[in-house]
């Protein structure tokens, strides 16, 4: 992995993100702070509902119309982003900010070739003439290994597979080089050898540009792989971080226990059952009160559930449970 300046591209402290109307909304996102050094990949992992992929969202600017954001840090590349006008948001973050998402299909526009949306990103935030642009297009799809990047161009989104047309995605994200990505779910639907290729040029964008990632997944295996500081979500808040390399042997949260313990090992024994969570994640709107965890955790009692745990740091990370092991 390239390695890790102390500066932080993206730092965000005390976000809290709710949606609906102004008298009814709902809080799905309760005071996560996120900080992500330039060369750093980040990975944001838990069930669905957690509220991983909102988290990130707020981060890039992209949450929808009618949702209420809140943070008291909000610092991009030492821009201050919570006192910006939503203009001086776009202009800090367009040219520098990549975004892959879960499901490009629903994010390149149909009825456009795959040259001309890639072209909008170099003549909107670099001023790149048309002809310039179309340059630029060819080279990134070459980059990211699509074949006959000169005539898949003028290609439509439908007429790329799946697995092409993230790598597309990944090659809008080149156009200008970013400081951050931010992955969503990026191998979503994706066979597996489409996946490791998708992941490896994430990995590559990150080795040779320095690119900071922020890669948001379910996938824990994925994330332990791939980057280098891990933020475990539950019920809206972040219950463990910790580095991917201790990730393994260092966990202390049960939630984070038992999503390792549910992915297979080829070395397992064969009689082995694998960890299974019991029920489901909570609601956004029905939080229950204390550890949001403590309904499917075998080891909650009267105090788990009684108020929410903070997140407290120790040797080797932080983690927000009263059954870590750490000192009163």
């Amino acid at each position: 992995m390239t390695a890790v300046a102390n500066d932080p591209v993206l730092e965000i402290a005390d976000l809290r993100v709710a949606f609906g109307p102004t008298r009814r909304q709902t809080e799905v996102v309760h005071g996560v702070s996120l900080s992500v050094k330039r060369g750093e990949i980040v990975g944001i992992v838990g069930e669905s509902g957690s509220g991983k992929t909102v988290t990130a969202m707020a981060a890039a600017s992209l949450l929808p119309p009618g949702s209420q954001t809140d943070t008291t840090t909000w610092r991009f590349e030492g821009a201050d982003l919570r006192s910006s006008s939503r203009r001086a948001r776009a202009d800090a973050l367009g040219g520098r900010l990549a975004v892959v998402f879960q499901d490009p299909m629903a994010s390149l526009n149909p009825a456009r070739r795959v040259g001309a949306q890639m072209s909008d990103v170099v003549r909107v935030h670099a001023g790149r003439s048309k002809r310039d642009a179309a340059a630029d297009a060819v080279d990134r799809l070459r980059r990211v290994r699509i074949a006959g990047p000169d005539r898949r161009v003028d290609e439509y989104p439908h007429q790329f597979s799946g697995g092409m047309r993230q790598r597309a995605m990944i090659a809008m994200g080149l156009m200008t080089p970013p400081a951050l990505l931010v992955a969503d779910e990026p191998t979503t639907a994706l066979d597996v050898t489409v996946q490791a290729d998708v992941m490896a040029l994430i990995v590559e964008m990150n080795r040779t540009e320095g690119t900071s990632v922020v890669l948001v997944s379910h996938n824990i295996a994925l994330i332990a792989e791939i980057c280098h500081r891990v933020l475990v979500m539950y019920g809206g808040r972040i219950v463990e971080e910790l580095d991917a390399a201790s990730l393994a042997t260092q966990a202390r949260h049960p939630y984070t226990l038992a999503l390792i313990g549910s992915v297979p090992r080829l070395d397992s024994p064969r009689d082995h059952p694998l960890v299974t969570i019991p029920g489901a994640p909570p609601d956004a709107g029905m939080i229950p009160s204390g550890c949001a965890f403590a309904p499917r955790c075998p080891l909650a009692d009267d105090d788990c559930r009684s108020a929410v745990p903070l997140l407290r740091p120790h040797a080797t990370g932080a983690v927000a449970c009263r059954k870590a092991g750490l000192d009163p």
